[in-house]
């Protein structure tokens, strides 16, 4: 529900993708019962009244009050339920209300009964302090709505977003008990982008840090400069589901969502009462101890292929001989041990490890520094140190134990290797390519491989060309395959080391479509892709295909994707989700990679 004010609401011509759409829709048609937050316009930065003099953003509306979104909730012409929001600086979203469900019904008679009287009260021809107070009696007469003992408890809070001007930005969820609240609140990072997008946080964990018996406010807020933003909003609201609700994309990354959880990729450990009880500069390396579920969960980590490291603000060499004393450090890649923000660290560790930086879990007893690091980088998840002894049971951690995932972290300080020989080298990139003896060796998927495309599927996002999660049945369904769509496995080598099984493929060789590509980042821009795709295409123009297409859907985190098939020169056909490229077309560098295959790609 939407604040009344003394002027028309200006409708908005907005086109959502037909996904969206339908999203929107068939989750309203889940809705057993729902809160009735009144939302508004608010600033961030308020210094109410002063800043009414002062600020030079401030721009009054016809209330007076702050103008902070460009022409306030925007109901789209198309569907008056969604709401345009044009963030100016510093605006934000702030609602208020009590934890007061209704049932659906009641809840839409509500809505039209506020769209009526609100409608009224800007169509009035009074003076303006008359119709101020009738907007004011209205808005406080919403904001306390009563319960109905005849609806559902809540199943949890909601947000549904679409980013309209098609980039990806970063939000927080706030909800406390009034702004004197000593400081309890609840928080959620989550990320809106170009398509549909779904935050669900269960009721438990916002009653854990919040009273919601009590009268409360919520902020949903961009982080970072707010100006420009352009968002489509549908339910934001407490919501009683029924028996079978529809699943979404979760609103990356929130910390509980309706769908299944992100695995995280990256674990950074803070020491001191962390990893270890005591203070390293005040204990010494005999002082402190390493917590035995701390050590634990490394080596549990480790054999689940979770790359590890250390953010921790102390003096390295003490840092790094505990580490070594305790037989602890070769787990950890790239430690940072020094008095800078941990955020910098976590930045440094995702460019050294060229892993999206929403993978990544950062532990640490201090709230201080948890809050600095989500400050810094919204889409990483934080863990106080008290849950160090629940990580095996963790969603985010519910990895498959396989022969690639124990040797992950060998695998990086490997490639450590082979960036180093390349900056003492100091060859072109290509010739140090050619030197390094790259090889792919490509292959129907066999039953040994299940595990490991079954853990690939799930934990590629950057190179996943269509942003799909394989169940294990649908992997097995692809083993033994001879006609149609067959599963590919890729793996790769140089004379640095074995990389693995570092892609899987699906594709008709007849029909010269690939429906999915999963591949690992650790072989991205080494002209693997080439010396495949110019395999794939030869094969495909053997069976008479004139025309290689490649389906590609953006999800908001596979841009790679779509730079990769740039690279091939493949561009969008007349189907969008499609792009193609004349089979014949050679690939540039495709034999830097020797490539062997046990599948015969082309036509006998």
């Amino acid at each position: 529900m939407i604040e009344t004010l003394s002027e028309k609401p200006t409708p908005a011509e907005v086109s959502a993708p037909a996904e969206a759409v339908k999203a929107f829709a068939a989750f309203r048609d889940q809705i057993a019962a729902r809160s009735q937050i009144v939302w508004g316009e608010h600033c961030s930065e308020c210094a109410y009244p002063a800043c009414y003099a002062y600020c030079a953003f401030y721009t009054p509306r016809s209330d007076f009050n702050c103008r902070r979104f460009e022409a306030g909730f925007e109901p789209l012409v198309a569907d008056p339920a969604l709401h345009r929001v044009r963030f100016r600086k510093w605006g934000k979203l702030e609602g208020q209300g009590r934890l007061a469900l209704a049932p659906i019904a009641a809840a839409r008679a509500a809505d039209r009964r506020d769209a009526r009287v609100s409608g009224l009260i800007a169509a009035a021809p009074a003076p303006h302090i008359v119709k101020q107070n009738l907007v004011w009696r209205w808005n406080t007469r919403k904001s306390h709505p009563k319960a109905d003992p005849a609806a559902p408890a809540p199943d949890a809070f909601v947000v549904e977003a679409w980013a309209s001007d098609g980039l990806v930005h970063p939000f927080t969820l706030t909800l406390l008990n009034g702004h004197e609240s000593g400081g309890r609140l609840f928080q959620a990072h989550f990320q809106i982008d170009a398509g549909y997008r779904r935050l669900t946080v269960p009721v438990a964990e916002i009653a854990a840090q919040v009273d919601l018996s009590e009268p409360f406010l919520v902020q949903i807020e961009p982080v970072g400069e707010a100006e420009g933003v352009q968002v489509v909003f549908g339910v934001c609201d407490f919501v009683a589901l029924k028996a079978a609700a529809v699943p979404a994309p979760a609103a990356s990354p929130a910390p509980s969502s309706g769908g299944a959880p992100r695995p995280a990729k990256v674990v950074v450990w803070d020491l001191d009462e962390t990893l270890w009880t005591g203070v390293l500069v005040e204990d010494g390396v005999e002082g402190v101890v390493p917590r035995p579920e701390a050590v634990a969960a490394i080596r549990m980590l480790d054999e689940r292929g979770v790359l590890q490291s250390v953010a921790s603000k102390n003096d390295a060499p003490a840092a790094l001989a505990a580490l070594k004393a305790f037989g602890l450090e070769d787990y950890f890649l790239y430690p940072q041990v020094h008095w800078n923000p941990k955020s910098g660290s976590i930045a440094t560790l995702a460019k050294a490890l060229d892993l999206g930086i929403d993978s990544f879990v950062f532990i640490d007893d201090q709230p201080f520094e948890r809050g600095e690091v989500e400050a810094g980088h919204p889409t990483v998840r934080t863990l106080p140190h008290t849950e160090v002894a629940n990580l095996a049971t963790h969603p985010w951690f519910d990895l498959p134990v396989t022969a690639e995932s124990r040797q992950r972290r060998a695998l990086y300080r490997e490639e450590a290797k082979r960036t180093e020989a390349l900056e003492v080298a100091g060859a072109d990139y290509a010739s140090f390519l050619r030197a390094s003896g790259l090889k792919l060796a490509v292959a129907p998927i066999g039953l040994a491989d299940v595990e490991r495309v079954f853990e690939l599927s799930q934990r590629t996002n950057q190179l996943n060309f269509n942003g799909r999660k394989y169940a294990r049945e649908a992997v097995q369904a692809l083993v033994g395959a001879q006609t149609g769509a067959v599963g590919l496995t890729l793996r790769c080598s140089d004379r640095f080391g074995d990389y693995g099984l570092i892609g899987f493929v699906v594709a008709d060789f007849d029909q010269g479509l690939v429906s999915d590509v999963f591949m690992s980042c650790r072989v991205q821009r080494k002209r693997v892709e080439q010396a495949f795709f110019a395999w794939l295409a030869e094969g495909m123009a053997g069976r008479g295909v004139g025309t290689v297409r490649v389906a590609y859907t953006p999800t908001g985190r596979n841009g790679a994707g779509r730079e990769m098939l740039e690279t091939l020169g493949f561009t969008p056909s007349a189907d969008p989700a499609v792009w193609a490229r004349p089979a014949a077309l050679p690939i540039p560098e495709s034999d830097i990679v020797v490539l062997s295959a046990r599948l015969a790609a082309k036509a006998a």
